[in-house]
């Protein structure tokens, strides 16, 4: 690759100099940097410079080749490149004395004083040689982005839960919020500025619009509005990094900031002044999040209603508490500062991992949100939309902060499936039949991402149909159930429960219903407490099995488990369990892809202890709903999972469901003869299945050798 564009372009050159007219866009500047990355890995890995020194090197050269372009220069002639007969030393003091003028002393405030460019001679060659013929600015929109995804996100990922928005999500998110031109703007944690940057070009488009023809008040309202700019990063490098480049662009001063958003009673004199809580008409951001960078220090959780405990009441309602959270994940805190910051009116865009949109342990967020604003949109995204950084699962909080908030409102949704690119990274684009890419009418390939008109499929999108298939759609608050803002959970589990309520042959029960018209029982966890189990002293003391959530599966229970105890360990719980043959067993706690696992308990697995992760169900006598065989197809038919899906909450790598399991609705054969049918053909799988288990515990050398 790098032959080609060389071989290629030289031929630009014209008595040995290149002219800012002679470089060249590049359709992929990331192919680049990634080639410049591991060269530098390659030469520099066995010396003591870690990745953040490496990644600061290559940035400070970017910087240069970028206010090269921009600069006005005596027949625009460009630095930034090989000159004919120039040894690689007299290149590397030009270089150097070009950062030191024009990056280091012009914006003085961002560098330290003796600060300088620290690559040996050769790096600084290989760079220049890659890039010297390429325009970085016809290449990209984002040019800083694109070398901090191949440079820098690695480390923010590993330090700090933080990466970088892509730049379809940025654009739809400013475009679905419209700021004006006289709007107020933060990202308070601003990263390299992605949103700012976005919001930069929007408005300086609209004000070329407004004002053309009048240079002079083009250029005025262009530097006023980069004043109501304002980014916080608590990453100095990204600060310092994210400042520079949208002064550089903008020709203006920039308010971005060195600060830990969540603390800001701790803020500088300047940024108490220009930071103030009820003051910005536009909040964008992307926050770091995830359970290992949690919140602990009291001080900053005091400040925060969601930095309390909070409580379930028995109207379903949460209260929040005296008492402190221990910790709380930075995202939650996140999204009450971003209240706080917003004025009355004021509109928020923030990206979440999706778990706070269905969490019922999250639920209280939702119950602050609710008292404090209006939920304008939930935007569902694909999970492939971060990688190949993270895996996480996102979506998008468009909110409108509030004092007189409506008692119902219509709420926009959207699941978003197509983002552009693949799971590597790789740009996807849209096929015809035959497999050839379609094309615009410019000969361009479409890229596959379904967020390039959402905005505009938002604001013409009907509103909830259950009888229609909708990936866009609006719904009002009052038709939302249990705080679950979720748009699958709808066009998914709801949309199929509604259509089943219209069905004759249902009855739709919940499990609290059943419980309530005494048709099942419910033992949660066989009365031990959770993480109070019969202890791994005990293990190894006999051959009666302690049955976890991993040994509950495809409706069996797995007695070959290596955790198992003596007779005296099970007779204490012997008759608290009161273990059965026809007792269900559900997981309620443990790793995701466990939970709302099932097994049917026959006269094989009655001598067991079971976890206190496992519900244990009871079926009633004398009731004519109901049988075990029944009930084992019921929890697992798709829309029953779905539902126990929708209920869990995950945290890391464990979830559970708990006393959700009430909300869980159970689409109940109304004719008796159609429930006798299904319990008949469930037990007769169940019956080969022990059957099956008792052969194979049978087996032995003398089975066949009589």
């Amino acid at each position: 690759m790098r032959v080609k564009i060389n071989d290629k372009l030289n031929g630009n050159k014209r008595n040995g100099f290149l002219k800012k007219k002679d470089l060249r866009k590049f359709p992929n500047l990331k192919k680049i940097f990634t080639l410049i990355n591991q060269h530098l890995y390659g030469k520099l890995k066995y010396t003591h410079t870690d990745t953040r020194t490496r990644s600061k090197e290559i940035i400070n050269l970017l910087f240069c080749k970028l206010v090269d372009e921009i600069k006005k220069t005596p027949n625009d002639i460009i630095e930034f490149q090989i000159k004919n007969n120039e040894t690689k030393k007299q290149l590397f003091d030009r270089i150097q004395d070009f950062f030191i003028k024009n990056v280091r002393d012009k914006y003085k405030d961002l560098f330290s004083e003796n600060e300088k460019i620290n690559l040996n001679i050769e790096l600084v060659y290989f760079v220049i040689k890659e890039l010297q013929h390429i325009s970085l600015i016809k290449s990209s929109k984002d040019i800083i982005s694109d070398a901090f995804e191949i440079f820098v996100s690695k480390i923010l990922k590993e330090e700090g839960g933080q990466f970088f928005t892509p730049s379809n999500i940025i654009k739809f998110m400013v475009e679905y919020l419209k700021p004006e031109i006289d709007s107020r703007i933060l990202d308070p944690a601003c990263g390299h500025g992605g949103f700012l940057l976005e919001a930069k070009d929007r408005m300086w488009s609209k004000i070329e619009y407004l004002y053309k023809n009048q240079e002079e008040m083009i250029e005025e309202k262009k530097i006023e509005f980069i004043s109501n700019l304002y980014g916080i990063d608590k990453d100095i490098f990204l600060a310092k990094i994210s400042k520079l480049y949208l002064e550089i662009l903008s020709g203006g001063r920039s308010n971005i900031f060195c600060e830990d958003s969540l603390d800001p009673n701790n803020f500088r004199p300047l940024m108490k002044n220009l930071i103030k809580d009820n003051s910005f008409d536009f909040i964008f951001t992307n926050p770091p999040f995830g359970a290992k960078i949690p919140i602990d220090n009291k001080e900053i959780l005091k400040n925060y209603k969601l930095g309390h405990s909070w409580k379930n009441t028995t109207d379903n309602k949460w209260e929040m508490q005296s008492k402190l959270a221990k910790k709380q994940p930075p995202q939650i805190l996140f999204i009450e500062r971003c209240v706080q910051l917003l004025r009355d009116g004021g509109k928020l865009g923030i990206v979440l991992p999706e778990g706070i949109f269905g969490n019922p342990s999250n639920r209280y967020i939702w119950e602050f949100l609710k008292a404090n604003g209006k939920i304008l949109g939930v935007i569902s995204l694909d999970q492939i939309v971060f990688l190949p950084y993270t895996c996480n699962k996102t979506s998008i909080l468009f909110y409108q902060k509030l004092k007189k908030i409506p008692k119902d409102y219509k709420i926009d949704f959207a699941i978003v499936d197509r983002v552009g690119h693949d799971k590597d990274g790789k740009v996807l684009y849209k096929l015809n039949k035959d497999g050839n890419k379609k094309l615009q009418s410019n000969g361009e390939p479409i890229i596959n991402d379904e967020l390039i008109d959402l905005h505009i499929k938002l604001k013409e999108c009907e509103d909830f149909n259950y009888l229609k298939e909708q990936k866009v759609f609006k719904t009002s608050l009052s038709q939302i159930k249990n705080d679950i803002f979720i748009p699958n959970y709808y066009t998914g589990v709801e949309k199929t429960l509604k259509m089943l309520s219209y069905n004759k042959n249902f009855t739709l029960l919940s499990i609290k219903d059943l419980i309530s018209k005494k048709i099942i029982f419910i033992n949660k966890g066989g009365y031990l407490p959770r993480g109070n189990e019969i202890g791994s002293h005990v293990y190894g003391l006999g051959d009666v099995p302690f049955i976890r959530t991993s040994e509950i599966y495809n409706w069996e229970i797995n007695l070959d488990s290596h955790k198992k105890t003596s007779e005296e360990i099970y007779e204490q719980y012997k008759e608290k369990q009161n273990i059965e043959e026809g007792d269900i067993l559900l997981v309620k706690d443990g790793g995701p892809n466990l939970i709302g696992n099932t097994a049917c308990i026959t006269e094989l697995d009655t001598k067991i202890i079971i976890q206190s992760h496992i519900f244990q169900i009871k079926i009633l006598e004398n009731n004519e709903h109901l049988d075990s065989y029944l009930l084992l197809y019921l929890l697992n038919l798709d829309i029953v999972q779905e539902q126990i899906q929708a209920i869990t909450f995950i945290q890391g790598t464990l979830a559970t469901i708990g006393n959700r399991i009430m909300e869980v609705i159970l689409p109940i054969p109304t004719d008796k003869e159609k429930r006798n049918e299904i319990s008949k053909y469930i037990e007769e799988i169940i019956q080969n299945k022990k059957e099956t288990r008792r052969k194979i515990r049978n087996l032995s050398l003398k089975s066949f050798f009589n």
